[in-house]
């Protein structure tokens, strides 16, 4: 990697969590990234099961996800990073905030779950009976190699990803599919579907004092159960009214937006952070102020 360009501070990139996904779904934004700024600083490490990076046969929660983030940060030993989190990897972002709150400046949430997703906690006895007779079992082994089809990968993407279905190109799914060519994957996406990141993450969202940007697809919608649990507006409603220092953009797209809107996605962040450049230097100076002081 480059050196940071002048006193920006680098981009930590969490990817989703998901069938053949790793963080070469960072790759057109970072490609698109570095044409204007060259000498940027852009991490984008594999999680844990994910891609490149060791697997593990037990369930994963978002704080054994930040473990090596954060471990990332501090063998950098550099000044503090933003986050740029896709999805339903927010939690992980706030687990990693939690570790090393004085090696964050920033966070910006892509796409992030509706407010009812971030705030409704599974009980973990249920997570753990999925994972038992469920995931653990052969009909799990099955489904992930029915899931990992290109078929199955392209019906997905185009039911709940992307706003145009021609946006669902051959870079993708062959993306994914050497993804999920080891059957090792299955264990991060099976620890995200039986819920054990799924806790109240309100408190700790509400709670950061960092700099926070939430940029929103025009097309976003729910996945899974969630699809109707509101719409745009309602979503756009509930993060302002929940997060009013927040900066809440919205760009066209739909749930995928660093790959599917790459320029808008880039450019929106980038302003944005130029914006907070000033707060984020600040910060980086102070002591660690990553949330709320409560009584």
């Amino acid at each position: 990697m480059a050196p940071a360009s002048g006193s920006r501070p680098p981009l930590l990139l969490i990817h989703p969590i998901g069938v053949g996904l790793s963080s070469r779904f960072w790759d057109r934004f970072i490609r698109r990234w570095q044409n204007d700024d060259p000498e940027a600083e852009l991490l984008a490490p594999d999680l844990i099961g994910c891609g490149e990076a060791a697997c593990s046969r037990d369930p994963l929660t978002p704080h054994d996800w930040a473990k090596p983030l954060a471990a990332l940060l501090q063998k950098r030993n550099g000044g503090p990073a933003v986050i740029v989190t896709q999805g339903t990897s927010l939690p992980i972002a706030l687990a990693l905030i939690e570790l090393v709150p004085d090696l964050v400046c920033g966070l910006v949430a892509v796409s992030p779950p509706s407010w009812r997703v971030l705030q409704e906690e599974v009980p973990i006895e249920r997570s753990r009976r999925l994972w038992r007779w469920l995931f653990r079992s052969p009909i799990g082994n099955l489904f992930y190699r029915y899931a990992r089809r290109r078929s199955f990968l392209q019906s997905f993407s185009r039911k709940n990803l992307f706003a145009e279905a021609e946006a669902v190109d051959e870079q993708w799914l062959q993306t994914l599919r050497e993804g999920s060519r080891s059957m090792d994957t299955r264990w991060a996406v099976y620890s995200f579907l039986a819920g054990f990141w799924r806790r109240d993450w309100e408190p700790r969202l509400t709670g950061l004092t960092l700099p926070l940007q939430v940029v929103f697809g025009g097309s976003a919608t729910g996945i899974g159960r969630s699809r109707s649990w509101d719409d745009l507006d309602e979503r756009l409603a509930t993060y302002r009214r929940k997060l009013p220092e927040a900066v809440i953009d919205t760009i066209p797209g739909r749930n995928v937006l660093p790959y599917e809107s790459t320029d808008d996605c880039v450019k929106c962040i980038r302003r944005w952070l130029n914006d907070q450049q000033q707060k984020c230097t600040q910060i980086s100076n102070k002591e660690p102020l990553g949330h709320k002081q409560t009584s």
